[in-house]
């Protein structure tokens, strides 16, 4: 069976986005970013770059240039205070929506910007939040390596993948159910996950198991160990404590910002040999159903 990132390479090239657009998002992204920032320099809030954010810092000082996004992430204590300041500060312009809010169905907070459209081709059904955004990763505790990590990261990953499906059965997407309607492939892998959702909206619903997540992201002892639980899959991102909490700064397209001392370590877990450039038909593409800047 393939992939999603396998079905939208090669059934929606309508929808990808443009060299012209990606331009104009990291334009835009830039300046969502540059407010985040002076909330957390304002009020003390320790707030890194993330992920291909982080990577881009490093490796071309600046967004990497195919890369549609920002990924910030802060440690649990950081994220608290951060999440009782923002909403204050700019709640004209911005939207902060967390896990089990109301007509929100991700893993992680994301910061929406208020009058933009930006919709994603699996959530074209869903329409609530469907504004440009930043992820934002909460670090957390996480159990030392063994059965209790292990255990712990499979109800995590089963609990979202679950409630993902739920959403693919409850708000299916317009943009892929027309796709499907030509194309035997996208229909079978898209009445294939609707099965699956309509399975886990009557074993426990989509609330149930993003609730699970929540909970099971959460890890009230220190280990050592800290996690990204909310990124690629609850394991993806575990790395020494130390990864998270000893901060640098480094340059982001002119800016100076907050980022992981042992950058390389992070970096390193994540991509491997992460200063290649990888070559164009290997580079990740984005795509999207309608977006307004």
């Amino acid at each position: 069976m393939k992939s999603s990132k396998q079905i939208y390479s090669e059934y929606f090239k309508e929808f990808e986005i443009s060299p012209e657009e990606i331009k104009a998002l990291h334009e835009a992204l830039l300046g969502m970013y540059i407010d985040i920032k002076t909330v957390c320099d304002k009020h003390n809030i320790k707030c890194m770059l993330s992920g291909g954010t982080l990577l881009g810092a490093i490796r071309h000082k600046g967004f990497i240039p195919w890369d549609d996004d920002i990924d910030i992430m802060m440690v649990r204590e950081e994220y608290e205070k951060f999440a009782k300041v923002f909403p204050g500060e700019f709640s004209d312009k911005y939207e902060l929506v967390q896990p089990l809010d109301p007509g929100y169905f991700n893993k992680q907070p994301k910061i929406f910007k208020k009058g933009t459209t930006l919709v994603e081709i699996p959530f074209a059904g869903v329409h609530q939040h469907d504004n440009l955004f930043i992820d934002v990763f909460i670090i957390e505790n996480c159990p030392a390596p063994g059965f209790r990590r292990n255990f712990r990261a499979f109800r995590y990953d089963f609990a979202f993948k679950a409630s993902s499906a739920c959403i693919d059965y409850k708000y299916p997407s317009p943009v892929i159910l027309e796709k499907g309607k030509t194309c035997e492939e996208v229909r079978k892998y898209y009445k294939m996950r609707r099965r699956l959702g309509f399975i886990f909206s009557h074993l426990g619903g989509m609330r149930f198991y993003l609730k699970k997540c929540d909970k099971l992201g959460r890890y009230p002892k220190k280990t050592g160990w800290l996690a990204v639980p909310s990124a690629i899959s609850y394991k993806r991102e575990i790395l020494p404590d130390k990864v998270f909490t000893e901060l640098s700064q480094g340059e982001f397209e002119g800016l100076t910002v907050t980022i992981p001392a042992d950058y390389d370590q992070y970096l390193t877990n994540l991509y491997r040999d992460y200063m290649t450039i990888p070559p164009e038909n290997k580079r990740e593409t984005h795509y999207a159903s309608k977006m307004v800047l």
